[in-house]
């Protein structure tokens, strides 16, 4: 073994608490997703019907009507097309512009912290946090390798093991297959 048994403990040891921030942030924002908890809950969202700007203007109306109507302006005043339309802000207060003719949606959001963890969940964020995403993701593979050398693969029940590992299999085989 390249590896001995007490490095593998220490390395599995160190990852778990390092990355244990992540680790709830995925489990938390994981679960809520799936009771549909998305990155709007909790948010304060404000939606008015505008008339729509002139081509090139956009960026213009939407500063003037923020600050006729007193809500804050982004930090990053900058318009992105999105898959929605068009977008300015960041992820904790954004506001969007979908145009719909003659007239346009105007969409002023600031997300809760649940909210901004969840795109941070989904890779919305800068990179910054990605790195930290793919770190994790690596580790828990190197959590589970350590688990399996640290306790030589339960060597006293090693088939009862090896069952439960391939029932792991089989179930989650089974659950992709049953919600194509």
């Amino acid at each position: 073994m390249l590896i001995a048994k007490k490095h593998w403990m220490q390395i599995h040891t160190y990852l778990s608490l390092f990355f244990l921030p992540a680790m709830l942030i995925y489990a938390i924002t994981g679960i809520g997703y799936i009771f549909g908890f998305k990155d709007d809950a909790g948010a304060t969202v404000h939606n008015f019907t505008i008339p729509t700007p002139e081509l090139g203007k956009e960026q213009e109306m939407i500063l003037q009507f923020l600050g006729d109507n007193g809500f804050e302006i982004p930090s990053n005043t900058a318009l992105q097309n999105t898959r929605k339309g068009m977008q300015m802000g960041s992820l904790n207060y954004s506001i969007s512009l979908q145009k719909e003719g003659a007239t346009s949606k105007l969409t002023i959001m600031d997300r809760s912290l649940y909210g901004i963890l969840v795109l941070m969940h989904k890779a919305k964020g800068a990179f910054y946090f990605d790195i930290i995403a793919v770190g994790f993701g690596i580790s828990l593979m190197l959590f589970y390798l350590s688990g399996l050398i640290f306790t030589s693969f339960c060597k006293k029940n090693r088939s009862t093991a090896l069952i439960v590992c391939a029932a792991g299999f089989v179930c989650c085989s089974l659950a992709v297959f049953a919600s194509v």
